[in-house]
């Protein structure tokens, strides 16, 4: 005997917040930005975090990245602040928190990548591409999906819900780099980059953005 069903409908629950942008305030921030950090690699050695092969700076561009550093991390405050809600809020409308802002570039020439990670302390992470490298079909940023590896344990080929994609990853989101595009994700969101493979260097900048109580 075969069920009968009137109606049946798909919800898609618990999603994932991911925010991609084009800020017009940063979109002239591209020049002097790429300037800032190409100057700062040629004074400092970097530090070694995620990142494989590739130049990482300290994470205080807002200290020597200049009046575009401060203009992009403004732009990126105002695009974090328009998707985050504080539920708790008096009636008074003051507000009971503010953003903090960490800063740092990565230079990643041909082969470099970032090893899958996370950014503890955070409430949003983001990511301004200053260039692709010239190729913007590599060096993707990957977004692993936190559910990851339950279902996949049973039956690493069956997928729930919606039929995905021809080729699409079962586990994965992967978003290529543009010069001037921005990326917003929550910060407890595993993510790498693959190895970047164009002719020139891709350049970046992340930012942490932790939330904290207005004195």
């Amino acid at each position: 005997m075969v069920a009968e069903t009137q109606e049946a409908t798909l919800s898609k629950i618990f999603a994932t917040p991911l925010i991609e942008a084009r800020p017009a305030a940063a979109q002239p921030l591209v020049a002097p930005l790429r300037q800032a950090i190409l100057a700062r690699r040629a004074s400092h050695p970097g530090i070694a975090r995620s990142n494989i092969l590739g130049w990482h700076s300290d994470t205080m561009m807002l200290d020597w990245g200049g009046e575009a550093a401060g203009l992009l991390a403004r732009a990126t405050v105002e695009t974090c602040a328009a998707f985050t809600h504080d539920m708790g809020r008096q009636p008074n409308g003051e507000p009971r928190f503010e953003f903090g802002m960490d800063m740092w570039a990565n230079i990643s020439p041909a082969g470099a990548s970032n090893q899958m990670h996370a950014h503890p302390s955070s409430l949003w992470s983001a990511v301004f591409y200053v260039d692709d490298g010239g190729d913007s079909q590599s060096g993707e940023l990957v977004l692993l999906d936190p559910r990851f590896p339950m279902n996949r344990m049973m039956a690493s080929d069956v997928a729930l819900g919606e039929r995905p994609a021809d080729g699409a990853p079962l586990s994965q989101i992967h978003i290529q780099p543009e010069a001037g595009k921005m990326v917003i994700f929550p910060s407890w969101l595993m993510h790498a980059v693959r190895p970047h493979s164009g002719p020139g260097e891709r350049i970046s900048i992340a930012m942490n953005l932790p939330v904290r109580q207005v004195a």
